[in-house]
């Protein structure tokens, strides 16, 4: 997972793979039939255990108080000094180098935080937080957006400082 994170998937050989995991190329092959097999299962891996306890915060909050804290948690993440983006967004930017089962868990990805926080949003509606002629899906769209855009800023050293400043902005569009 390290490898694909760091590297990418075009960019990481059988041999970064090898080397990182450990594994020799006969049993990776057999374990996981090629570099596509081990590249889907770092990405199911990766959304389970790494970037899973960042959704759950919705889960456990589906309402504006977890969209408030998701979005902190995004951007404070995004303008570490260590920050590598987030292993599917950086591979939806090359989803066409990737395989089609591989884009797909992508793009499930994706379709799922948009979900959590339209749920969320939809919650934060009812309980008068946000206004209920809002469109609640619109605005889960424009979440995610600003969401991928923090990713990419974040791997930008000198975009880094600005990041903190758009939480205001994102949360002032929720409520105005």
């Amino acid at each position: 997972m390290g490898a694909f994170w760091q590297n990418g998937y075009v960019a990481t050989s059988v041999s970064d793979v090898v080397r990182e995991t450990g594994l020799n190329t006969a049993s990776m092959y057999k374990e996981f039939g090629d570099k596509d097999g081990l590249f889907r299962e770092a990405l199911g891996y990766y959304r389970g255990h790494v970037i899973g306890p960042r959704y759950q915060i919705l889960r456990d909050n589906p309402n504006l108080a977890g969209v408030e804290t998701f979005l902190k948690n995004v951007l404070t993440g995004a303008a570490k000094t260590e920050y590598k983006g987030c292993l599917m967004m950086n591979h939806l930017a090359q989803k066409h180098a990737i395989s089609p089962e591989a884009a797909e868990q992508v793009e499930a990805f994706c379709a799922e935080i948009e979900s959590l926080v339209e749920t969320a949003l939809r919650n934060a509606q009812s309980d008068g937080d946000i206004a209920p002629d809002k469109d609640a899906k619109e605005l889960a769209s424009f979440i995610v957006f600003c969401v991928h855009g923090a990713v990419l800023y974040g791997r930008h050293d000198s975009k880094k400082d600005e990041i903190s400043v758009f939480y205001d902005m994102i949360i002032g569009a929720l409520k105005h």
